[in-house]
């Protein structure tokens, strides 16, 4: 007797294509419980989480700044943006480096015109001046730094300390606010 009758044949191949889809259902809805179960792994509020990033931000073709974090997380809620790890470089009209921030954490606000950082916060300028601090607020709105923490600043043979700073960025002007102390090495200054 003949097992591959044109019939048998058929029921063959409808029980191979039975197969097929009953596996393709098996890994879609296997892949759909994986992305379940990363949306449910994220913290309650936020709506995007990124890890390792590192942006350019461009202005008529120019590097204006330059954002690298470990993490970047966006509150649904509030629309603010929590920092892990940030650095954050600037540049000039010609693309050299202006300055440089890095922070242990940090929060810009939905417009961007509210940074705050905290932990182990360092701001470096091209002129060689480093400025240390614990935590430091940005308002673009306004263009000052502010803190109340103690702060100290070493460069060219300059060394200052102090609590609380403002500092205004138009007019590259720094206020210490109290119990200011420094020192200067006028061979340095030279």
């Amino acid at each position: 007797m003949r097992y591959f009758k044109p019939r048998n044949l058929l029921l063959v191949l409808a029980l191979v294509l039975a197969l097929v889809l009953l596996a393709v259902i098996v890994l879609r809805y296997r892949t759909e419980n994986h992305l379940q179960s990363l949306v449910k792994a994220l913290p309650k509020g936020i709506d995007v989480s990124l890890q390792d990033i590192d942006y350019t931000h461009l202005e008529e073709g120019r590097a204006r700044w330059r954002l690298v974090a470990q993490q970047v997380e966006r509150q649904s809620a509030s629309g603010v943006l929590g920092l892990v790890g940030p650095q954050l470089s600037f540049y000039d009209e010609q693309g050299a480096v202006k300055g440089f921030l890095k922070a242990d954490k940090g929060d810009v606000s939905d417009d961007y015109k509210l940074v705050i950082l905290r932990g182990d916060v360092v701001l470096k300028n091209s002129a060689g001046y480093t400025l240390y601090t614990d935590s430091i607020d940005y308002d673009h709105t306004t263009q000052r730094a502010i803190t109340d923490a103690h702060v100290r600043m070493i460069g060219d043979g300059v060394h200052l300390e102090g609590t609380g700073l403002v500092f205004y960025l138009k007019q590259e002007r720094l206020q210490l606010q109290a119990n200011v102390k420094g020192s200067l090495d006028s061979k340095q200054l030279e």
